[in-house]
């Protein structure tokens, strides 16, 4: 079915798409809304990502915010839910009166698989900051990593990263960090719901010790995280003081953890496993994240894939599986 623009300004609803890593989600929308209805004779996803990725370093090296080439159209899209650009999994786009419905995703009920890095922390709590701390493993194990986790659930206060889209005094504090400039005031914990916390999986192959089974990511998001930025580089030593660490990222001797988080709108995982990293008397790291469930729509059952964003019948389908 092929929709024309005055076709798709008269489609209302939600639906849930795959997103995948390396992409911001204003990236991702910027893809539907340049797109929508040109089906085989859009550019190709794997395009736009590259062209993404090269805005991206753009922006990194003037640190200055990312612009796109305006699009006119009488669509409206949005999305609900923002994830980092590292991450993947479920993002729920609205389109026309659907933007609406948006709101009931941002304070919803999501889940998520993250994996920690022990031992190490960053500026960003993630992979992509410079490191802060260098910590001991040596006193940390899988139960002690269990007897913690307790803590961070239920009605918690968590202090956001800097690396963060939340405002202070009317500026994004992630413009305050990229531009270097002093933040004005502190940054304030904030009151957030944590519904229940599991660790899947915990290795410290220096002591000897493995716990549970790690999940497997999906082959794309499994490849991404462990090739290009994130590739393994077989580099001596460790992790520096004000260097980056994602050289290190994926060194495969470093103690990690899996968890499975379930929470409401506002959690940071990075948040959560920063300071789950200090409750134990070390550091931690995020340095994957997928988002496997938002509100009812579930990453792969409810998804459609980022190359689907253009063909109109499979939006169309989207937006109707969402509200059965």
């Amino acid at each position: 079915m092929r929709l024309t623009s005055a076709d798709a300004s008269t489609l209302h609803g939600i639906f849930a798409v795959n997103k995948p890593p390396g992409i911001s989600c204003a990236g991702l929308l910027d893809y539907f809304k340049r797109n929508i209805t040109k089906g085989s004779s859009s550019m190709s996803f794997s395009e736009h990502f590259d062209r993404e990725q090269a805005l991206r370093m753009k922006v990194d090296n003037q640190k200055k915010k990312a612009r796109r080439r305006f699009v006119p159209s009488n669509i409206r899209v949005g999305h609900g839910g923002t994830l980092d650009v590292e991450a993947a999994g479920v993002l729920v786009f609205g389109i026309n009166n659907g933007c609406k419905q948006l709101g009931e995703y941002l304070v919803g009920g999501k889940s998520y698989l993250a994996t920690g890095l022990l031992g190490v922390a960053t500026e960003s709590y993630d992979a992509e900051g410079n490191v802060t701390l260098l910590a001991d493993t040596a006193t940390v194990n899988g139960s002690k990593i269990q007897e913690a986790i307790p803590q961070f659930i239920g009605e918690i206060m968590q202090r956001p990263p800097i690396y963060s889209a939340i405002k202070l005094d009317g500026k994004r504090l992630y413009e305050y960090a990229r531009g270097g400039e002093n933040i004005p005031t502190e940054i304030k914990p904030r009151s957030v719901t944590v519904s229940d916390v599991k660790l899947l999986y915990y290795e410290n192959q220096a002591a000897g010790e493995k716990i549970g089974r790690q999940v497997m990511l999906p082959t794309d998001y499994a490849d991404y995280y462990a090739t290009g930025r994130y590739e393994w580089q077989n580099l001596a030593g460790t992790p520096v003081v004000g260097q980056p660490l994602l050289p290190f990222a994926n060194q495969p001797t470093a103690p990690k953890f899996q968890l499975l988080i379930n929470s409401g709108g506002g959690v940071y995982v990075r948040s959560l496993i920063h300071d789950l990293g200090q409750a134990v008397g070390s550091a931690a790291t995020m340095v994957s994240l997928v988002r496997t469930s938002q509100g009812p729509l579930r990453l792969d059952r409810d998804t459609i894939e980022p190359q689907d964003l253009v063909y109109m019948d499979r939006v169309v389908e989207a937006i109707h599986h969402a509200d059965a």
